[in-house]
């Protein structure tokens, strides 16, 4: 993988970070059900970190991205933002300007025609200028670690069924379904004197320890980066990533949840996730000073690429179908009744957080949550054909011996891994929920089992093929 002297690039690279905390209580987005916030646990924020290269005949190449402390990144949010780049400064090419989410459910929904919406845009707005200002010359050095932080959520039964969350103390229990992750890469950004002013991490497995409790915050990376600037007394940008991990949550399902153990659904499981982040960086910094760049290969790739919807079949529409009218014949005439489906699964809601300590709260098997997932399904059928395809934003980015490579999924952990075994990259950075938000990408398998992930979903197995070919064939294509 070695480049000659004549591909190598200077870097640089600009940093910066905006307060994205709405004020006073708001809707959190991320459930079924509707939560407001009591309070701040911890803010929000967006960061940009902001390279530009210029090889030794004088071409240039950038990349601007940015990390949100949101569930998600509209497509409309990122167009919206790069109209209003676009006449803030000519020198940005808003074709490789993308944002990426945490995916932390205790956030606002980031709607671009809301009140907040437009905060966020202004916001935005102001750190992707702010970083492009702040380009320096820069070195880079790159690790990885493994740290036990995701976990795969969906288990299986001996009748061939998957839930997500299911119980694992069944006698028909016969494990999970899929594998985990537990690889953290990291690339250290350092200024001309060899200290560090910014860390991007990707980290397979999404930001919601708190998903169901009812305050603002940004889960572990709020953590993370308030022990890093503690540790360092001054501000270390830190661009979070959450890659391949659609079927996994910071959850150990088989283990349970024991008294006196850290609460995974709640704040102290959040705190131990961020010190485990933050030992892992500690151990990674000692040996990255070491091996900084100065000069190295970078080239950042764009494509459209369309992907396939998922082909629902005539069984599993008449199955939905015959489900869906099964619940809806039990419903009362009135809508207001305690007895419909909606109003049985928020009682169910309310009294479980009455006495459970631990999640979920909700119930995706009772008859809304079967109707939820069934009556899309059946509408998907009768709208097949009128959307054959997805098209996809594709960002592929070379740095020295490291790639990255976005998704705008909820990726099943298969397809990483996938497109992780053929990259030629020494170490590949997958950004999921990234340019824009299609659905979970699940596998065969989890098609098969079925459950809340893998139930109904715009995008299937095929989808997922594309993605794994595009996908590694351009990043094999910057090592050629």
């Amino acid at each position: 993988m070695s480049t000659k002297n004549s591909d190598l690039s200077k870097l640089l690279i600009g940093w910066g970070t905006e307060d994205i905390t709405p004020a006073g209580p708001v809707k959190l987005y991320g459930q079924y059900y509707e939560r407001v916030s009591k309070y701040v646990q911890s803010p929000l924020t967006v960061t940009a970190c902001a390279i530009e290269s210029i090889g030794a005949s004088g071409e240039k190449d950038q990349a601007v991205m940015v990390s949100m402390d949101l569930i998600y990144s509209p497509k409309d949010l990122q167009d919206s933002l790069r109209t209003v780049i676009k006449e803030l400064d000519a020198d940005i090419e808003v074709n490789k300007l993308f944002l990426n989410a945490t995916h932390t459910h205790s956030a606002p929904e980031p709607d671009v025609h809301s009140d907040y919406g437009k905060l966020l845009l202004d916001k935005l707005s102001k750190v992707v200028i702010s970083a492009w200002n702040n380009r320096r010359m820069s070195g880079i050095s790159r690790n990885l670690d493994y740290v036990s932080i995701g976990h795969n959520r969906r288990v299986r039964y001996a009748d061939g069924t998957v839930e997500m969350y299911g119980e694992t103390n069944r006698s028909d229990c016969i494990g999970l379904e899929g594998p985990e992750d537990d690889g953290v890469n990291m690339l250290f950004c350092w200024d001309e004197t060899k200290n560090l002013t910014g860390i991007i991490m990707n980290v397979p497995c999404p930001a919601q320890v708190t998903e169901s409790k009812y305050f603002i915050s940004s889960d572990y990376w709020g953590e993370f980066r308030k022990l890093l600037e503690e540790r360092f007394n001054r501000k270390i940008y830190v661009l979070a990533q959450c890659g391949a991990a659609g079927d996994l949550s910071p959850r150990d399902l088989p283990r349970g949840y024991k008294k006196g153990m850290p609460n995974m659904w709640d704040i102290s499981g959040m705190e131990v996730i961020g010190k485990k982040l933050f030992n892992s960086t500690m151990d990674a910094y000692t040996i990255a000073q070491k091996n900084i760049q100065a000069n190295t290969f970078f080239k950042h790739l764009v494509k459209n690429i369309n992907i396939p919807s998922r082909k629902i079949s005539k069984e599993e529409y008449e199955e939905a179908l015959e489900i869906s009218n099964e619940i809806h014949a039990r419903e009362p005439e009135d809508p207001n009744s305690p007895n419909t489906a909606w109003n049985r699964f928020l009682n169910e809601i309310k009294e479980n957080e009455k006495v459970k300590d631990f999640g979920p709260w909700d119930n995706k098997k009772s008859d809304f949550g079967i109707l939820k997932k069934k009556d899309l399904l059946i509408e998907q059928y009768k709208g097949r054909g009128k959307h054959p395809f997805y098209e996809m934003e594709l960002h592929v980015i070379r740095m020295g011996d490291i790639a990255m490579a976005s998704n705008p999924f909820e990726l099943f952990v298969d397809y990483g891994f996938r497109i992780m075994g053929r990259s030629k990259a020494e170490q590949t950075f997958l950004i999921q929920m990234s340019c824009d938000i299609i659905d979970y990408l699940p596998t065969e398998r989890a098609i098969q089992g079925g459950g809340y992930s893998a139930m109904s979903n715009k995008v299937g197995p095929e989808a997922g093929n594309v993605l794994v070919e595009e996908t590694t064939s351009m990043i094999n294509m910057l090592w050629k």
